[in-house]
């Protein structure tokens, strides 16, 4: 049986002045369907929501839906009533189910009183303050009466979300509902939608939720929508499949064309009559464009003054704010080159650590020592480093008509089309830009002041997919040393060489490699002993297998195959538990480079053994055989 259609849009057309929103698009959306939308900032992927939503319908549209369709938006520009409590606001979401609740008790025809109840039934409705406490909990939000106004934008971030999902629509529309969400709540949404029954249509920035959840991805590119059945990998390669079959089909236009315009200046008959159709058929060709395809930022970080062996050491470092500890006996040291990924939930402390690093804070005690020789480089979360009230030129120009990126010198306007502002953009107020715009002009600003040590606090925000690739690449081309505090799980697994989790009591757990591998290693998933990990994690060998084929050299060496993956397993193992210890930089920060080294070798190591020992069995296997 196949699924019910929901939605369908078709003859989308909508141009705002010269750019093209929608020209002749069209998208639909099924039952049980999870559809991440996806394209450059500015290509309509917010109008397109606002489309499906029947709040802004391009005239000459079609549109059909099923009828009394639920749809709940949480949009990018949510508003919450901030003169209620965050359970008021959300309990708006419940409206529909108390008005089912009002007419399951009038006086109505049994038919009509069965389908209520019926719908009661469906949803769980009878409880509804029940269901409320429990999205309150699950979300992580306290039940204060107090109003909103002050919540923080992460807390007003969910109370929306809870707002919209709690209603249990048949179509749920999200607008970036990742952005200003720490891991944990991501983590809680990507599990929700995963097994929700209902339909979302969603827009974001996040690789790895898209991963997770899409089940459809479809991309606004030039006007045009696209669609890509599967996740993210899978749109990657469906698109690299579109864009090989355009460039085949302009490379064949371009060929046509060449053969006809040959054809066309050397013979007079081209201009006979009964070749005119010939010549028409050249002209409809010659006439058509080839395929678009966007300018990319050209993001290089110059290369910053050379750094020493001693870069940044803190040294029992605390803090607190009131009676709250943000951070206890803190120690690290940064080696030449690392690239730090910091995570944890809001107000764990992540902005906090890197105020201290740049003195804007003063720890209560311990000591932070930095290099003469590091320059820092802020990318603040806020965007306060931007003036609103500046154009786009006054802001990085500052009254010049060159800039200095490392040791190129360049016109202002030569370094602004690098972020892709055009003439039309360049004179713009700041507060008239997109979010993207101004994450890119901030990118811009930050990376004119050099510097050896980057400072990147939510840096992917805002961002589209393709300045983040080239933002990952700058990143890891880059020869000083990093730190980022990031939700965004993709790009810490690309450009982290260490990973600092905060968990919001004052502690913090520190391993080296990416997130997928400190998640791993965090201290909630690390409960037995050394030895019992490693001994947990050797595979065992099925018995010995007849002698055939195996040499006896061969056969020594599967039998004695355990025994070396096992005290492979407990060096690495020793290793991480060094990495992990509070007091790492304190004891071995002089040797922490060298120590990473041997660690990185002792992972090669175990790996080698591993698929020599699957080699091995394989062989032994087919002797059996």
């Amino acid at each position: 049986m196949s699924p019910r259609n929901l939605f369908t849009a078709e003859n989308l057309n909508l141009s705002i002045g010269e750019q093209i929103i929608f020209d002749d698009a069209a998208i639909s959306a099924f039952e049980g369907e999870r559809i991440a939308v996806i394209g450059r900032n500015g290509t309509g992927k917010t109008t397109l929501l606002k489309v499906i939503a029947g709040t802004e319908i391009p005239l000459d549209t079609k549109i059909a839906k099923e009828r009394d369709l639920r749809i709940a938006v949480m949009p990018q520009d949510f508003q919450l009533d901030d003169t209620l409590s965050a359970r008021e606001n959300i309990r708006k979401g419940l409206e529909w189910f108390y008005e089912l609740l009002r007419l399951y008790e009038t006086k109505l025809p049994a038919a009509e009183h069965e389908k209520i109840e019926e719908l009661l039934n469906r949803y769980d409705a009878w409880h509804l303050e029940h269901k409320l406490d429990e999205i309150m909990e699950k979300l992580r939000l306290r039940d204060d009466p107090a109003p909103v106004l002050h919540a923080s934008g992460g807390e007003k971030r969910r109370i929306a979300l809870a707002r919209a999902i709690i209603s249990e629509p048949d179509l749920l529309l999200l607008d970036e509902p990742t952005n200003h969400l720490d891991v944990e709540t991501i983590e809680w949404i990507e599990n929700f939608l995963a097994a929700w029954r209902g339909t979302a249509i969603f827009i974001t920035h996040d690789r790895r939720f898209l991963d997770k959840i899409a089940t459809r991805v479809v991309e606004l590119d030039h006007g045009k929508i696209y669609s890509y059945p599967g996740n993210y990998a899978d749109y990657l390669a469906g698109r690299a499949e579109r864009l090989e079959a355009a460039d085949a089909q302009e490379n064949r236009r371009q060929s046509f064309l060449r053969r006809e315009i040959e054809w066309v200046r050397r013979s007079p008959k081209a201009r006979m009559k009964r070749n005119m159709g010939r010549l028409r058929r050249y002209e409809e060709i010659a006439a058509q464009s080839g395929p678009q395809r966007d300018e990319e930022i050209d993001l290089v970080i110059p290369r910053g003054p050379r750094m020493g062996n001693l870069i940044l050491n803190m040294k029992d470092v605390s803090l607190k704010f009131g009676e709250r500890e943000i951070i206890k006996n803190f120690n690290f040291e940064f080696s030449p080159g690392c690239r730090l990924g910091v995570v944890g939930p809001n107000g764990a402390g992540k902005t906090t650590f890197l105020r201290l690093i740049t003195g804007d804070l003063l720890p209560d005690s311990g000591s932070i020592r930095v290099a003469p020789t590091v320059q820092f480089n802020y990318v603040d979360q806020s965007r306060v480093l931007l003036d609103e009230n500046k154009s786009v030129l006054d802001e990085i120009s500052e009254g010049l008509s060159s800039v200095q990126l490392g040791s190129e010198t360049i016109s202002v306007w030569t370094y602004l089309r690098r972020f892709l502002f055009d003439e039309r953009r360049i004179n713009t107020r700041i507060d008239r830009l997109s979010g993207g715009e101004k994450a890119r002009l901030a990118l811009a600003k930050v990376l004119l002041k050099g510097g050896n040590f980057l400072l990147l606090d939510e840096p992917t925000n805002d961002l589209d997919l393709s300045s983040l690739r080239l933002l990952e690449e700058a990143l890891l081309d880059f020869n000083g040393c990093l730190i980022a505090v990031s939700h965004d799980r993709y790009f810490l697994n690309r450009i982290s060489t260490h990973i600092l989790g905060f968990d919001g009591e004052g502690n913090a757990f520190f391993t080296p490699g990416d997130y997928d591998y400190y998640l791993e290693k965090r201290p909630a998933k690390v409960q037995t002993e050394p030895k019992e990990r490693a001994k947990a994690a050797v595979p065992v060998p099925p018995p010995a297998p007849a002698k055939k084929k195996l040499s006896y050299k061969e056969q020594k060496e599967l039998e004695g195959m355990e025994q070396r993956i096992a005290a492979a397993e407990e060096k690495v193992s020793e290793y991480e538990n060094m990495f992990s210890s509070p007091d790492f930089f304190a004891a071995h920060g002089n040797d922490s480079a060298k120590l990473q080294q041997e660690f990185e070798e002792a992972q090669k190591e175990l790996a080698s053994l591993y698929s020599r020992w699957e080699e091995l069995e394989t062989k032994a296997a087919e002797c059996r055989n």
